[in-house]
């Protein structure tokens, strides 16, 4: 008699766990152009109720105009550029949220898929933001600012140190968008710098052509 001997072959997958990055829903539509209606001031706090640092002090005496990036034609960032004068797109992706100033044409990219800043990257004028929902309010947390900035234009100087982080919230009302932020600048300030501003939804808004001409801030 034959003996016929069956192999069963057994395939074993296994699942291995990837750390998958969290996509965040939109909890709120700020998909559009904003025309700004800021408060007086742009949005900054009165001189006097600023708390300087004896070392914020310092640098706030010394302050002199060829200090403004902008009169470099170089892009405001952050913190200065949190407010301007000018319309702001807003596109919402799954991963990212973008604000494209008409500003200087600044794009600025907000992480919204739960990652964190990478150590490697370098401090640069616009930083690096991630946010995520509260409720219907956007929250931004940006770092590694460069030190080439100020809080103001008005003399108020920002340090750029390690430490130094700002926190935004957006927040839409019908057709306006409120904003409120904190600079976080233990090295020149005894507390956080807060800004305040918002804009109009503007359906039929347009981003125009932005051009610094460094003549017009007398540089050349």
């Amino acid at each position: 008699m034959k003996i016929i001997r069956k192999t069963t072959l057994v395939l074993v997958i296994t699942v291995i766990s990837l750390p998958f990055l969290r996509v965040a829903s939109a909890q709120a539509d700020f998909e559009g152009i904003w025309n700004p209606q800021h408060p007086p001031r742009m949005g900054q706090p009165p001189p006097d109720e600023v708390r300087l640092t004896p070392a914020g002090q310092a640098e706030y005496e010394n302050y002199s105009a060829d200090k403004d990036p902008t009169l470099r034609c170089l892009m405001p960032g952050i913190p200065l550029g949190l407010v301007d004068p000018y319309p702001l797109e807003i596109v919402q992706q799954d991963h990212q949220v973008l604000f494209l100033y008409e500003h200087f044409h600044q794009v600025r990219r907000i992480f919204m898929d739960g990652r964190e800043a990478p150590d490697h990257w370098l401090p640069s004028l616009i930083g690096y933001s991630t946010g995520q929902w509260d409720g219907d309010t956007l929250v931004v947390r940006t770092t590694h600012m460069s030190p080439d900035n100020n809080m103001w234009t008005a003399g108020f100087p920002f340090s750029g140190d390690e430490n130094t982080y700002v926190i935004e919230r957006y927040t839409r009302d019908g057709d306006m968008l409120t904003f409120r932020g904190e600079v976080n600048d233990p090295t020149y300030y005894e507390e956080p710098y807060v800004v305040n501003g918002r804009w109009n939804f503007a359906p039929e808004g347009e981003i125009w052509e932005y051009e610094c001409i460094p003549e017009f801030g007398g540089i050349l």
